[in-house]
């Protein structure tokens, strides 16, 4: 499979994944009402992405993208709930295939994930200790997008027992991220054979992880996991690379 991306994406190794109670925790009691008062209502209704706690907590952690996550929130849903985790979703208007961002967050603001995806790039950016789980319409979402640089296959469920492969060629300056599906309680280790030792793995979402050619997680929660294959940081990348990535599970 062919890919290239945007040369900013070697960003995305490089993300401010903070798995430490995160520097906002004096605001929370303030962005927990912010975010109380806002659900059920469209950001621009309530300014919650221009003033107030949230805004300024999304714009501390983008930095120079959260313009990006503005236009990609052009055309976008209401904050809305699912158990103690609130969301919204949107798109840049006339680009919903391509431009799209979500962000996702507990109901006290402790935990946060904000998704950014753009032709060619994918920037994922969490704060807080706890993984958030997807709630049905981010997975439907994501699952729902084409298969196109920087995502390289069609969305697969992995049931216990079972096993994907996938080979590729990385073009330079590229990364692959693989949509799988997995089950509470089930044991993952995930592979990745590349000859020339030029490329590394990570899961990306939902829990940020270290980069490598070979890692094992149980699954706390059903979810759509993201996991990246792209260079390794110490390496300058001036050719394509081969690569063979195998997830496997067993209950």
């Amino acid at each position: 499979m062919l890919n290239s991306r945007h040369a900013s994406l070697c960003l995305f190794s490089l993300l401010a994944l903070l798995t430490a109670v995160p520097a906002h925790a004096d605001s929370d009691t303030a962005l927990g009402h912010e975010l109380a008062a806002a659900t059920g209502h469209y950001a621009p209704d309530t300014h919650l992405f221009e003033k107030g706690p949230l805004a300024t907590i999304v714009k501390q952690e983008l930095g120079a993208r959260y313009g990006s996550f503005i236009q990609n929130m052009e055309v976008a849903g209401p904050l809305e709930a699912a158990g103690d985790t609130l969301f919204i979703t949107g798109n840049r208007r006339h680009e919903g295939g391509s431009s799209i961002a979500w962000l996702l967050v507990d109901r006290a603001g402790r935990n946060m994930t904000v998704g950014i995806l753009n032709p060619g790039t994918l920037a994922l950016y969490t704060t807080g200790p706890v993984a958030l789980t997807k709630p049905a319409d981010v997975r439907t979402l994501i699952e729902n997008l084409d298969t196109v640089p920087p995502l390289c296959n069609r969305p697969q469920d992995l049931s216990p027992g079972g096993r994907l492969d996938w080979q590729g060629m990385l073009e330079p300056g590229g990364t692959c991220v693989y949509r799988i599906g997995l089950q509470q309680g089930e044991r993952v280790t995930a592979r990745l054979d590349t000859p020339d030792n030029g490329l590394e793995m990570r899961v990306i979402d939902p829990h940020p992880d270290h980069a490598g050619t070979m890692q094992s997680w149980t699954v706390p929660h059903d979810d759509l996991y993201l996991v990246e294959v792209a260079p390794r940081l110490d390496v300058t990348v001036r050719k394509r690379h081969a690569f063979h990535l195998r997830i496997s599970t067993s209950p």
